[in-house]
């Protein structure tokens, strides 16, 4: 028996093929618009119709660690995480986030002494460590031979969104996977928008956003801390866009509360490229008093005096951190 279809039945089922497969990759096409122009599908279309941003891959379980006043879920990746020792619990987020008084800044955190012996380091983060990393690790590289590390740098990512790119959890595989002794943390300006959490939106800025952002840092501190890995989380400078500024306020209240909270490290790049409490200067003056450009025309990025000025601090802060 012959079947025959007419063109506009073909056109028809072509459609309706095509649909059924954006529904079935809706959860990958909203990630990759997210990452790529910053807008989502999730935000017009019903929630329950995308996969949650927090699954967890199949073998991963779940575990509870108590993180101030609050019980925060920490995905486990193939092992036990330690049992709790008798440190006290970390202090909770002190909200809201208020603005620093012009001039100042949220000072840099070194606490913490890397072990001995080659070090194994992962750098992670947005555009703005695929700057830094590079130029730290061959720094590095010249100094120290035998040490192993791993640029895993990856544009337009952050922690408010999980869905396109999963920082606590991509760390605490690489903590394991490489058996890493530090992990170099530099992101933020992809954070300041709305968080989609599994049933409902949350708007940024609100005491719930700040409360979930902190969670995810804790998600890796803690991860860290108890496999006894160092971090050294980087502060943001000032931002020219608004909307950027404000958001790095918050992200560094966050990444230096949590720092100081779990024992970690805390690099502030403020005084060095241009504080957030301040208004954006694309110019600044070196020790010779020449004017020297630090930004990059979009006003996030650096050039390459930026880049340098941010490498040699991040460098002489790791080695300032080996033991004697």
């Amino acid at each position: 028996m012959k079947v025959s279809f007419s063109v506009r039945q073909l056109g028809w089922m072509l459609c309706a093929v095509g649909l059924i497969n954006t529904l079935l990759w809706l959860d990958s096409l909203d990630s990759y618009l997210d990452a790529r122009f910053q807008w989502s599908l999730s935000s017009h279309l019903p929630a329950d119709w995308f996969e949650p941003s927090h699954r967890l891959a199949d073998g991963v379980s779940n575990v509870v660690i108590q993180v101030g006043r609050h019980a925060k879920e920490v995905s486990q990746i193939g092992r036990e995480i330690p049992a709790p020792s008798d440190k006290p619990v970390t202090p909770a987020m002190q909200l809201p986030v208020r603005a620093l008084p012009a001039g100042e800044f949220l000072p840099s955190l070194a606490v913490q002494q890397l072990i001995a012996g080659p070090q194994r380091i992962l750098f992670a983060g947005d555009s703005m460590m695929q700057g830094i990393a590079p130029l730290v690790i061959r720094d590095l590289s010249l100094k120290h031979p035998d040490w192993q590390m791993t640029d895993l740098s990856k544009q337009s990512t952050g922690l408010t969104s999980r869905k396109y790119f999963d920082w606590p959890r991509t760390i605490q595989q690489e903590i394991q996977t490489q058996n890493l002794t530090l992990v170099v943390i530099f992101l933020g300006p992809n954070d300041p928008r709305d968080m989609y959490l599994p049933d409902k939106r949350v708007s940024f800025g609100k005491p719930e956003w700040l409360e979930n952002y902190a969670a995810r840092v804790d998600e890796i501190l803690a991860n860290a801390v108890q496999n006894q890995v160092r971090v050294i989380w980087l502060g943001l400078p000032a931002m020219r866009e608004e909307p950027l500024q404000r958001g790095a306020r918050v992200s560094n209240h966050v990444f230096h509360d949590r720092a100081q909270a779990f024992g970690t490290d805390y690099l502030a790049t403020e005084p060095l490229i241009g504080m957030v409490s301040l208004p954006f200067k694309k110019f600044m003056r070196d020790e010779s008093g020449r004017s020297v450009s630090l930004r990059g025309e979009d006003g996030t990025h650096f050039t390459p005096a930026g880049l340098h000025i941010i490498k040699k601090a991040l460098v002489e802060h790791i080695e300032k951190a080996q033991p004697q």
